[in-house]
């Protein structure tokens, strides 16, 4: 594989890291994914994970580009005031009008874990090269599902184990949890409407935009696999659209398991849906 820096946006303000694969492996016509910030972690991602994610990909044949959205990172701040969401969607629309010069790619998915997912939702719904998504940790609406699972969850012996092996290992990354941190406060809505985040799902789904939502146990506000049919009313499939729900797993993939888990898990949705042997790139799901 090949990496490089890259400069883009006003003034080349813009900068990213794009992975490209060995040409005998490159998978040809494929998107090239776009992995956004996690809150104002930089571009390697909490833990590397997006570092991970990138190169696990080019090894299957994929393009990735990790960008620092302005202001983040290496990236120098977008002049003007904008909405934090609006900034990530001209961020990412100047990324996709760079690699269709640089590398001719057309078509794109997004990836971003909490902030960077919210973000990525923002950008699909409205930008038509986007034709796939990979949702971490991103948009969710407690249920009342939610709230009986939270309390029953006190009376288990597993959630007990969990709670102390997770302090045990909090204790020995702690600094750098410190600087990992991914600011939710700052970088994350919390006015959405159930409603309409439901009916922007339904119009990517019915424009054929691939998605995959992951989920962890230790993301404050899922608790159980059901949640996701209850927040979206949304029934997942091993088609266009796809679910994973790791309950053992911390919100930033701390340990080395869980984000080999998360990692492999975004490569084989990446292979199968947009690799040289799909049998469709684009179905479209028939959305209720």
């Amino acid at each position: 594989m090949r990496e490089k820096v890259c400069n883009f946006g006003p003034d080349g303000s813009i900068q990213g890291i794009l992975t490209t694969p060995d040409p005998s492996v490159a998978v040809p016509g494929a998107p090239i994914a776009l992995i956004l910030n996690a809150g104002i972690v930089h571009r390697i991602g909490p833990f590397r994970l997006h570092v991970d994610i990138a190169r696990l990909l080019a090894r299957k044949g994929f393009s990735t580009l990790r960008l620092d959205l302005s202001g983040l990172g290496n990236s120098a701040p977008r002049k003007g005031k904008f909405e934090i969401e609006t900034r990530a969607q001209l961020d990412v629309g100047d990324a996709m009008d760079y690699l269709r010069q640089e590398e001719g790619a057309d078509h794109f998915v997004v990836v971003g874990l909490c902030s960077g997912a919210f973000n990525a939702h923002q950008v699909a719904v409205k930008d038509p090269r986007i034709i796939g998504s990979v949702f971490i940790d991103g948009i969710a609406f407690r249920t009342t599902g939610f709230h009986v699972r939270r309390q029953l969850r006190f009376f288990r012996y597993r959630f007990w184990r969990n709670a102390i092996k997770r302090r045990l290992v909090m204790k020995g990354v702690e600094s750098e949890s410190e600087g990992n941190r991914l600011g939710e406060s700052e970088y994350f809505r919390s006015d959405l409407s159930r409603d309409s985040v439901v009916d922007e799902l339904k119009g990517m789904l019915s424009r054929g935009v691939q998605i995959l939502f992951l989920y962890n146990g230790g993301y404050e506000d899922i608790c159980g696999r059901s949640q996701f049919e209850e927040m979206f009313g949304l029934r997942p499939d091993k088609g266009q659209l796809q679910y994973e729900y790791y309950p053992d797993s911390a919100h930033t993939f701390r340990l080395i398991e869980h984000r080999q888990m998360a990692c492999e898990r975004v490569a084989k949705w990446f292979a199968d849906r947009f690799g040289s042997k799909a049998e469709n790139r684009l179905p479209v799901a028939s959305v209720s």
